[in-house]
């Protein structure tokens, strides 16, 4: 019996030693994964309205947050390092008054009023609307789960420019037109257009990879971006230091 109760107090004494390293453990893990810090909670910037617009949604402030808060900590901190910042706005007129029916650079058929969201440098900004060519009035606000698929992109060239210039490292150019001559005449249409330059495909293409990886959905015509670039894929998951 008393051999028996040794056995029994020492079970309870490993359990407890078990669930006390679990514990531990989970802490330490949850430590890697909280991302905070300005990036997040400085850095996310809602611009007013303008015209009468409707402000920026609650839930697209979320939105945001969301998805710096899963991002991999190397990569958040990165950016956090390098000054990124998160601006949301109604429309590219409520923060640059008059510059909506300004075409956009490489799309002669899209005015900046209309697109979802831009980089400049490390600054990424989302727009909730599209604009109304000729007026200063919106469409109605695209849904939060587009606006989250355009900031996975933009995020690609924000964190493209914040490792300088990834797109115009010759071992990747390599690499991509490994993979881009690699593809059927069919499929290569969709990462190319006639109103790009190649550096522009390149670059539109290469920040899709990394915000896809960095969990962000493919559009609707890339659905094998990753397949279809191996080489370009294994090139950012080693610099990024992704699984």
């Amino acid at each position: 019996m008393i051999f028996k109760r040794k056995q029994l107090s020492l079970a309870i004494a490993a359990l407890g030693c078990c669930l006390l390293l679990f514990a531990v453990g989970l802490s330490f893990g949850m430590k890697d994964r909280d991302n905070s810090g300005p990036l997040i909670e400085k850095r996310i910037r809602v611009i007013p309205p303008r015209y009468g617009h409707d402000p920026v949604r609650p839930e697209t402030v979320a939105m945001a947050k969301d998805v710096l808060l899963k991002l991999p900590p190397k990569v958040y901190n990165m950016l956090q390092e390098q000054g990124a910042s998160v601006n949301l706005a109604p429309n590219i007129e409520d923060n640059w008054p008059d510059s909506g029916d300004g075409l956009k650079p490489g799309a002669p058929h899209m005015t900046m009023g209309e697109e979802g969201g831009r980089c400049y440098g490390r600054d990424i900004w989302l727009y909730e609307a599209e604009k109304i060519r000729g007026s200063k009035k919106l469409k109605p606000a695209r849904s939060v789960s587009k606006i989250r698929q355009a900031m996975y992109q933009i995020m690609g060239h924000c964190i493209n420019d914040s490792m300088g210039g990834l797109t115009k490292n010759p071992k990747l150019r390599e690499l991509y037109d490994q993979d881009f001559n690699a593809l059927p005449d069919d499929i290569k249409e969709n990462y190319s257009s006639e109103d790009e330059t190649a550096d522009q495909s390149r670059d539109m293409t290469c920040s899709e990879i990394i915000g896809v990886l960095l969990g962000g959905r493919p559009y609707s015509h890339q659905v094998n971006i990753l397949e279809n670039f191996p080489l370009t894929t294994a090139y950012y998951k080693k610099r990024l230091e992704l699984r």
